[in-house]
């Protein structure tokens, strides 16, 4: 689907309009092969690109064709199944600004709403505030993952961690590297662009990009330090099991040694030979006594080497 919003100085409010004119925003979401040919014909776009830009797996990145420059970037979309963020392209050309993004979602309505203010005959200033936008999806989502990875400290404390919660916490760290992967190129893009290659950056334009930039590189720091705590808290959690599994361990191996030695005074007096205390009729309790003798010896040895 292909929308055209237009707003200016004079008219703030952004609205929609029947057809492009110069200084418009094109947003295009979940287009169809027709539409993204008839895209590539009406601005005189690269067609090869814009089939890049609905690759579920496009890494972020900057290129110019025509003086056209096309900025490849991801978003934070937690809710997919497969992959937790999606690719966007915004397209920046001599007379618009055009985003192209492979499924319908949430991350630009703040904009769309008229939350953000924009003008889109201003291009360079809407073209970053659609960064901005890129930027805030990943920002909300790590402070849903940073509650996350505390609930699961606190449940490691009490040893409450069930299979389940493991594999989410998996999944969790997955998610984190993957933003990594997505945060890490972007953060070069936009060096890229900083450097005023691609497009003519103002004064107040290089500000919202240094601020940019430092978001994203902020975020990168963030995320680092929420895997290494991910990967702190695995570590504790197998610290944690491998000891309870070696007392487990410790404590059978002493029930065993325990219950072998009435076994040992057992054999020793059920074989079939003269045996002291055979004919005397105390020597069950004589034998029970020297059992539980001997038994509690290796109690209180065993407690004395907390081997228990």
């Amino acid at each position: 689907m292909i929308t055209y919003y237009h707003s200016t100085a004079r008219s703030r409010l952004l609205t929609k309009s029947d057809k492009p004119k110069v200084g418009s925003w094109i947003h295009v979401v979940q287009p169809s092969q027709d539409e993204l040919d008839d895209l590539a014909k009406s601005f005189d776009l690269d067609r090869d690109l814009l089939s890049d830009a609905i690759d579920i797996y496009e890494a972020p990145r900057a290129e110019m064709s025509d003086k056209d420059t096309y900025v490849f970037t991801r978003y934070c979309h937690p809710a997919g199944k497969d992959i937790a963020t999606e690719p966007l392209l915004v397209i920046y050309t001599k007379d618009n600004i055009i985003t192209v993004m492979r499924k319908a979602d949430a991350v630009l309505d703040q904009i769309l709403t008229g939350k953000i203010e924009i003008l889109t005959t201003q291009k360079t200033k809407t073209f970053l505030r659609i960064l901005e936008q890129v930027n805030r999806s990943f920002r909300k989502q790590m402070i849903i993952e940073s509650k996350r990875i505390l609930q699961i400290r606190g449940k490691l404390r009490q040893s409450e961690i069930s299979n389940l919660e493991f594999v989410s916490f998996i999944e969790l760290e997955e998610d984190l590297n993957e933003f990594l992967t997505a945060l890490q190129p972007q953060a070069a893009v936009l060096s890229s662009l900083r450097t005023g290659r691609y497009m003519k950056l103002y004064e107040d334009d290089q500000d919202l990009m240094e601020d940019l930039t430092l978001g994203t590189t902020e975020l990168i720091e963030l995320t680092k330090s929420r895997l290494r705590t991910l990967v702190n808290i695995r570590q504790a959690y197998d610290t944690i099991a491998t000891n309870n599994l070696n007392k487990t361990f410790r404590r059978l191996t002493s029930i065993g040694i325990f219950l072998s030695v009435p076994m040992i005074f057992g054999g020793l007096w059920g074989m079939n030979m003269a045996l002291p205390f055979a004919e005397s009729e105390q020597a069950f309790w004589v034998i029970v006594l020297m059992i539980v003798v001997s038994t509690s010896g290796f109690i209180i040895y065993f407690k004395k080497r907390r081997w228990l």
